[in-house]
């Protein structure tokens, strides 16, 4: 259980929380109940043995065990207790590089039973275990008699095994699951540039498609003193580069695409941005550990003071190079400030209710979801004119 110990999930009608001492006693209760015995396999225990087998199970590092509550008993009398509707497990193990979790899962309260809290549980188990935990492949042992339960697994796409004794995931999902996993767990720099490359591209892909619908055509012109030489070698050098490649805008007209300014945010996200995120944020939670709102914190203003000042400034700089642009840090002397407070304005918000208020299982969907709509307002602001933007900070 160490891996779960801090760990919380929150669905619509249940809760998971670790297992803990206090709720030991009226988990003996249940089990005392020969029908669980049996559909659990389980063999019975004194008060005593069960203190020791929940103590073991914290110090496990293959075992995830939570406590399911009943949601609205909780919200309203706040007594886990009260709310216990029974309890589900992660058995986790290797086998030729795969990680494989045997899933459990058993409502004891007669009142929850019947009412889809063992459906949500799963779903939620197998959330946290594909998206936290890189499972890879999901099994469940069940009792040939046990029909509501061999029932409900098939229709989450689990499938019976040749030996009639387990219950597998069907080969469809447990193939995505393994492809998706092994390119995060083998290649994680790359999967993290090309997502962050999809997402710089895509950003200015829609803001150029808006520009398009929302404004009159016009040419795509290239001011003169703009593209003039660059001083020094190492940058005239940079700027020939850049022109082989096609990344300089030429004249042209607005009905098209600016292909060259596509390709540019392309290697910003995969060259730069993503491999620059994918190291910090392997730093940031190796040096803060934990989950505690006061690391929570720590983490939130080193990353948006530390991390995001630079990257900004990285991003204007960059983006000039690519134009062949004469003066380099005009446009970021311009428009940081202005960048770094709308910086602050949205993602310190949003990752405190990242952090406050999204289920775990949620949450890498949840940041997906804020970091491309954060790019989209990068692209808005990177291509505001310099002059409208000088406007708009002065009044």
């Amino acid at each position: 259980m160490r891996k779960n110990m801090n760990t919380r999930i929150s669905g619509t009608n249940v809760i998971l929380i670790p297992y803990q001492e206090q709720h030991v006693i009226k988990y003996h209760e249940w089990m005392k109940n020969p029908i669980l015995q049996y559909l659990t396999s389980s063999e019975s225990l004194t008060l005593e043995e069960e203190f020791k087998m929940q103590k073991r199970w914290l110090e496990d590092e293959d075992k995830c065990t939570f406590i399911i509550l009943d949601k609205h008993v909780y919200l309203m009398t706040k007594n886990e207790i009260d709310a216990m509707a029974g309890d589900t497990n992660l058995f986790l193990h290797d086998s030729q590089g795969l990680c494989i979790a045997e899933i459990e899962i058993m409502i004891a309260e007669e009142a929850n039973q019947g009412k889809r809290r063992g459906w949500e549980s799963v779903i939620l188990m197998l959330l946290y275990g594909a998206e936290t935990l890189n499972v890879n492949k999901f099994y469940a042992k069940i009792k040939l008699d046990n029909a509501v339960s061999i029932r409900m697994f098939e229709k989450l796409g689990f499938r019976e095994s040749r030996d009639c004794s387990r219950v597998k995931q069907n080969m469809s999902l447990t193939k995505t699951l393994r492809v998706v996993s092994n390119i995060m767990q083998r290649r994680p720099l790359l999967f993290n540039s090309m997502v962050y490359g999809f997402f710089y591209t895509s950003a200015e892909f829609i803001r150029q498609s808006f520009t398009k619908m929302s404004k009159p055509i016009q040419p795509i012109t290239v001011d003169p003193e703009i593209s003039s030489n660059i001083k020094g070698p190492i940058l005239i050098q940079i700027q020939k580069f850049c022109e082989m490649l096609d990344l300089v805008d030429k004249n042209s007209n607005s009905a098209t695409y600016n292909w060259p300014q596509l390709k540019r945010y392309a290697i910003f996200g995969c060259l730069l941005a993503g491999p620059m995120l994918h190291r910090w944020y392997k730093w940031l939670d190796t040096f803060y550990s934990g989950k505690s709102i006061k690391i929570v914190l720590k983490k939130l203003f080193v990353d948006q003071f530390i991390l995001t000042p630079p990257l900004i400034i990285l991003f204007f700089i960059s983006m000039s190079l690519m134009e062949a642009k004469s003066d380099l840090f005009q446009e970021c002397k311009i428009k940081f400030v202005h960048t770094f407070q709308t910086s602050c304005g949205y993602w310190l918000p949003v990752q405190f209710v990242n952090f406050l208020l999204i289920p775990p299982s949620f949450r890498v969907t949840y940041v997906s979801i804020a970091a491309f709509c954060w790019v989209n307002i990068l692209c808005y602001l990177k291509n505001l004119p310099i002059s409208e933007h000088e406007q708009k900070i002065k009044y």
